[in-house]
């Protein structure tokens, strides 16, 4: 019975082998069991071959999964080679523009730098920087607005976005921008320094001593500390304190690195002071006496 039962098998199979194109030989050797523990029919040998069916569609899944993980990896490892390259591509015009002599070359460089690498940080305080310096100050504002995006605690940023809109007359702004470079950085000086300038010029002439004075206290540089006594000279002023306004402007004129020809001229430095400036300063002192140049005092209103 089993050997008629066997041949029976390989008959039936045969008919579904050429059917369905399967391996005849991997279907009798999983199954030889299943054959001869059943009475044979054509729904028996079906059953068996469903069976295979399943175990192929397995084994296809598992192939199938496979091909993708490979697919994933070798995708995976290409984008990352990508990235790596488009970052140094970035960094490599973000070092142009720091080793450049010029203004314009520098902000081309950061600006490149950045198509390349919207998220590259310090070309846009770079940049921003330079926009400050050619009065471009709504570009200083988006500049470091992106800037703080990505290094979100940065007190400088908040500072130079404070700067921007007391420059542009946004004092409201300002003021924010400010509080928030002063909760960052309790001891910087100049946010206190443009704070008070920002309430002076806001109407609130309390507040802006109070800051002065703080400034003060910190004993910053003396270009800010100059900046704050003339802020400082400027609210006396603006209260009737004429006086005190004139002992403060005073003061700022007598400690201001940038003017020392002036304090020369106005009789507030001697020849020693001079000297500090270097040979660049006996230059411009040079071309004073020579051609009679009129220095005049700085305006932190411009």
């Amino acid at each position: 019975m089993q050997s008629t039962n066997k041949a029976l098998s390989y008959r039936y199979i045969e008919r579904i082998d050429r059917r369905f194109r399967f391996n005849l030989n991997r279907l009798i050797y999983d199954d030889i069991p299943f054959f001869f523990e059943k009475t044979l029919t054509f729904q028996t040998v079906e059953v068996v071959v469903t069976r295979y069916i399943f175990r192929e569609v397995a084994d296809m899944k598992k192939i199938y999964i496979c091909i993708l993980v490979v697919f994933a990896l070798v995708s995976w490892q290409k984008h990352t080679t990508e990235v790596y390259a488009f970052d140094g591509n970035a960094m490599e015009y973000f070092n142009l523009g720091v080793k450049s002599t010029t203004a314009n070359q520098k902000i081309n460089y950061f600006t490149t730098a950045l198509s390349l690498n919207p998220r590259l940080a310090p070309a846009y305080e770079k940049r921003g920087l330079h926009y400050y310096f050619q009065e471009k100050y709504d570009k200083v504002i988006e500049d470091f607005s992106n800037y703080i995006q990505l290094v979100p605690d940065e007190a400088y940023a908040y500072r130079m976005l404070g700067m921007a809109y007391l420059k542009i007359g946004t004092y409201e702004k300002a003021i924010v921008n400010l509080d928030k470079a002063i909760s960052l950085a309790p001891d910087m000086s100049a946010a206190y320094s443009y704070r008070a300038e920002a309430f002076r010029r806001n109407g609130q002439l309390t507040e802006a001593l109070v800051d002065a004075q703080k400034a003060i206290a910190l004993e910053s540089d003396l270009q800010i500390l100059s900046d704050v006594y003339r802020t400082r000279g400027k609210v006396y002023r603006e209260l009737g304190q004429d006086i005190s306004a004139s002992d403060n402007f005073k003061k700022a004129a007598e400690i201001d690195p940038r003017y020392v020809f002036y304090r020369y001229i106005s009789g507030y430095a001697d020849l020693e002071d001079i000297s500090k400036a270097g040979l660049f300063g006996m230059i411009g002192m040079a071309f004073v006496l020579i051609f009679g140049f009129k220095l005049k005092p700085p305006r932190k209103d411009e």
